[in-house]
């Protein structure tokens, strides 16, 4: 009878003391501040750690960028002329592919033509080619899909999401 009573109370025991390493290990292992706060860097790191100003170096730091525009000339902001802009072409094209929801391979320029290669859901080849014209036309947009160009529903698709495109980013102010 001693034998089981003293074996129930080292099992007990044992329970106790292992749950009370496990609390220790978790309570011993918790960062003591905030590890985003810390501005800790790690060898091999990929981006730097937060930096934390305080009253004086924020208002130091927003007066030197303020430095460098005081007095500098500026463009002002306007749409583009003819409502579309040949730098918003690659910009354009991406956002037509998607929102005609294909996949863009690889987009390239040479000279005043944009091809961007293309690939649908299906996984058939498709092409959108662009080519610069003078205004008040401004570039000439064609698009091929399927093997042998079959598949002229998905073609006109592309072609208009990317005039759609042209057309939005046209309207956005840049400067001239």
């Amino acid at each position: 009878m001693m034998d089981a009573h003293l074996s129930s109370l080292i099992a007990s025991s044992t329970r106790v003391v292992s749950v009370a390493v496990v609390v220790c290990i978790c309570v011993g292992c918790q960062p003591k501040e905030n590890p985003v706060l810390s501005n800790e860097q790690f060898p091999g790191e990929k981006y730097p750690s937060n930096v934390l100003l305080n009253k004086k170096q924020r208002g130091e730091l927003v007066d030197a960028l303020g430095a460098t525009a005081v007095g500098m000339p500026t463009d002002p902001l306007t749409s583009a002329p003819d409502a579309v802009r040949w730098s918003d072409v690659k910009v354009a094209a991406n956002a037509a592919i998607v929102a005609a929801e294909m996949g863009l391979r690889s987009a390239t320029l040479k000279g005043e033509t944009w091809t961007f290669e293309i690939e649908t859901q299906g996984g058939e080849p498709a092409t959108l080619t662009v080519v610069r014209r003078d205004p008040p036309e401004m570039y000439l947009a064609t698009a091929s899909v399927g093997t042998f160009g079959e598949r002229f529903d998905n073609a006109e698709r592309i072609v208009r999401e990317f005039r759609m495109k042209m057309r939005k980013f046209g309207l956005l102010k840049r400067p001239t």
